[in-house]
């Protein structure tokens, strides 16, 4: 009898270790998915910084051009 206890305390044991690595793989995965949508809403938001300036630079462009076609 103390034999299957020790079997089943084993495969207890084994169970409880893979549960923890699969808490620990979650949180991996959880975690990357976070950083990664974190990434894409910075480049989404430089982006539209950038888009911003160069229509602003290309509109000041613009104006300067039709001024000195104006002369």
């Amino acid at each position: 009898m103390s034999e299957e206890m020790s079997e089943l305390d084993m495969i207890r044991q084994v169970a409880s270790d893979r549960l923890i690595y699969m808490r620990l793989m979650e949180k991996a995965v959880n975690d990357i998915d976070n950083v990664l949508s974190n990434l894409k809403r910075d480049i989404t938001e430089v982006s539209q910084q950038v888009a911003m300036r160069n229509q602003d630079m290309t509109m000041v462009q613009e104006e300067e051009t039709d001024e000195s076609a104006e002369e």
